[in-house]
């Protein structure tokens, strides 16, 4: 006995839904669906069984007269819109590879329209055998592969039509037959032979939109980009000249890796130097050790390394190792953003030992502060050199003073011009600007000069220089190979740091910039204005807006770092005694 159809409660919603198996040969009626699922928009059981009826009734009215359209059809077979959509869709399926898979319907009527053009009339259409960009660039868009066969069915009677299609008509009934198909009982008949024509056309129409606009924006194409016969001495020379341009001393540094990288590993192709290499060049270069005789340097780097196997000492810091390996990551970083090498190699390679804090820099002690602006050079001036190894004390002792009360790094002190030595709304300023030569563009910037050095004299010693024809702040500071002004400066600075101070190895010139810093916090200072004053990147997207504080802004908040630990009257009183002009003709 069969169970009566009843309602039924979605378990979630407490919904009612009309929800019933569709018959199996009722299904493709109903686009091939297996459930019929309709809401009865009721969650009352009383109303869901009123509704239920009606929707019932209404869905076997739907699957009786399902049953007397298949009925109705049963002595011709014939076929239903959605049945030949679904043959022509299988067949083309079948018969790909031949011609161009993206257009199956046009690649298919090739030879419905070769009848149609010698039997009915009509230009011949040559098959786009060519599914390169070259070939669709070639094809004419007014007379493409499909144009006769709708030029027949729009303007030809159906037999014409039916004559033309009866190549294709024929193989797409051949696959009904075929096992699995799902139209095994359908017969060649007109009436069917039309559906599947008409089925054709409308895949002919979606086809040739798509041809079409294909055409108008055909695939272009481009040169591979890769350089797989760059050799590392070539790439080293595109580096050099990329924009920015590295700088002197760094590009003379990765020079001189790259050839001690060919000598270690042969002058290979960039795209055939793997991990390997550089893990093995990385191994190398950390068993050198880190004092060696002179004339060793001088040899290629294997003879290096055979020459120095013998010694023994402390091997080279892993800092310097980073250094070296990371020349050459640059370098195969640079190939892979041009796309001049598939893969990059350099990424993730480890040195033992090091990380950003090995060796590096700390800040002076209040103490160790002390006693260097208590030495001889800030408190007797009177015996200031002429010269220190090209670098003469009174520029010496400007450089200190700078660098402690705007945290400046040496080399963008003694680089200033006199020109950029400013004044804006009362605010004297070291300008840092588009002709300055800086580690990077955040930090170009305008640096005021603190009262505690206006009050040395500073001004009175821009004047002297200004009388005495001079155009740079330390005219007796010389340039190196690299170009860099105060390689000798920042020698002769530690040196002084050495003997007055502490031998320590962390601490340098360079200290004063993180002593700056660390004071501006505890005055404190807002960050973005320290940042502002020493050149240092914001890191949030709001950092990036506007232009910065203003020259007063930073003016008074550089002042109010006191820099209580040196004697200040003590420099100030030795500073009073100085005539600069005299100092300043002396040196020139």
């Amino acid at each position: 006995m069969v169970a009566m159809a009843e309602p039924w409660r979605h378990p979630d919603t407490g919904t009612y839904y009309l929800r019933r198996q569709i018959p199996k040969p009722l299904r493709d009626e109903f686009g091939g669906r297996q459930l019929w699922k309709k809401s009865l928009e009721t969650k009352d059981p009383g109303e869901a069984r009123r509704v239920f009826t009606a929707a019932n009734a209404e869905l076997e009215a739907r699957f009786s007269a399902a049953r007397t359209a298949i009925a109705e059809r049963s002595a011709g077979k014939k076929l239903t819109a959605t049945q030949a959509e679904a043959a022509l869709t299988r067949a083309s399926a079948l018969h790909r590879g031949s011609r161009l898979d993206r257009f199956p319907a046009l690649s298919n009527v090739y030879w419905a329209e070769e009848a149609a053009a010698s039997k009915l009339g009509g230009a011949r259409v040559s098959l786009f055998n060519d599914p390169s960009p070259a070939g669709f660039a070639a094809m004419d868009p007014s007379h493409l592969p499909g144009d006769v066969w709708l030029r027949v069915v729009r303007t030809r009677p159906r037999n014409e039509v039916l004559f033309m299609a009866e190549h294709m008509i024929a193989w797409i009934h051949g696959d009904f037959r075929s096992e699995g198909s799902g139209f095994g009982d359908i017969v060649r008949s007109s009436d069917n032979d039309w559906s599947l024509t008409e089925a054709v056309t409308v895949a002919i129409e979606r086809e040739q939109a798509d041809l079409r606009s294909l055409i108008a924006s055909p695939f272009r194409p481009t040169e591979t980009r890769l350089r797989p016969n760059m050799l590392l001495g070539e790439l080293l020379t595109e580096w050099r000249n990329k924009t920015p341009a590295p700088g002197q001393q760094g590009a003379h540094e990765t020079g001189t890796t790259v050839e001690d990288f060919i000598d270690f590993a042969g002058d290979m192709p960039v795209a055939q130097i793997s991990g390997d290499h550089l893990y093995n060049f990385r191994d190398a270069v950390a068993s050198l050790p880190k004092a060696m005789p002179l004339a060793y340097r001088a040899l290629t780097f294997n003879a290096r390394m055979a020459a120095c196997r013998e010694l023994r000492g402390p091997k080279v810091a892993p800092a310097s190792v980073k250094r070296r390996v990371g020349h050459l990551q640059a370098l195969l970083t640079h190939a892979f953003y041009n796309r001049w090498i598939e893969a990059n190699s350099g990424t993730g390679i480890r040195i033992e030992g090091y990380s950003k804090n090995t060796g590096g820099r700390r800040p002076f002690l209040d103490d160790e502060l002390t006693q260097l602006f208590a030495s001889d050079l800030f408190l007797r001036p009177k015996e200031w050199s002429e010269r220190r190894d090209s670098v003469g004390d009174l520029t010496l002792a400007w450089l200190f003073l700078l660098g402690l009360t705007n945290g400046a790094r040496i080399e963008e002190i003694g680089q200033t011009e006199i020109a950029n030595v400013k004044r804006d709304g009362g605010v004297l300023y070291l300008d840092l600007g588009i002709d300055a030569v800086v580690k990077n563009e955040t930090s170009r910037r305008m640096i005021p000069i603190h009262n505690l050095v206006l009050a040395l004299g500073f001004e009175n010693y821009v004047e002297a220089l200004k009388s005495d024809g001079q155009t740079r702040l330390f005219p007796d500071l010389r340039p190196n190979k690299f170009n860099k002004l105060c390689q000798a400066a920042s020698r002769v600075g530690n040196r002084l740091i050495d003997k007055v101070v502490s031998k320590d190895p962390r601490i340098a010139f360079h200290s004063l910039r993180h002593n700056f810093k660390d004071l501006a916090r505890d005055v404190p200072i807002e960050k973005y204005i320290v940042e502002q004053i020493m050149g240092h990147a914001g890191i949030t997207a709001g950092d990036k807006y506007g232009i910065g504080a203003s020259l007063k802004t930073l003016k008074r908040e550089l002042d109010r770092v006191t820099f209580e630990m040196v004697d200040w009257t003590a420099v100030r009183a030795a500073f009073a005694t100085v005539d600069w002009n005299k100092s300043v003709s002396r040196r020139s």
